[in-house]
């Protein structure tokens, strides 16, 4: 029996795209937070947090977040979930 040190690992499946919502940390603690349950639920979308996403402006000014690249602002977490699903719907990631 010959045993090899460098063994082949099996193929993974590949992993369908998702469209990417990233929040800013400070945002989650200014509102965002609601919004980020709600979409954390769903499976085609993939969420991030980041410390500081530098839009600072955009940021004391209310709730937001980054949709594909996109800022998707908001007066409220019910609104923001709604115009990130709009958002989706006009420019999906595939």
């Amino acid at each position: 029996m010959v045993f090899s040190l460098f063994k082949k690992k099996k193929a993974a499946q590949p992993q369908p795209f998702k469209n990417r919502v990233e929040f800013c940390i400070t945002n989650l603690s200014l509102g965002s937070a609601d919004a980020y349950d709600i979409l954390m639920e769903r499976d085609d979308i993939d969420i991030e947090e980041s410390g500081c996403t530098s839009h600072c402006e955009i940021c004391e000014q209310g709730i937001f977040a980054i949709v594909n690249g996109e800022i998707i602002t908001a007066e409220n977490a019910e609104t923001l979930v709604q115009a990130i699903d709009e958002e989706l719907k006009q420019n999906p990631l595939f």
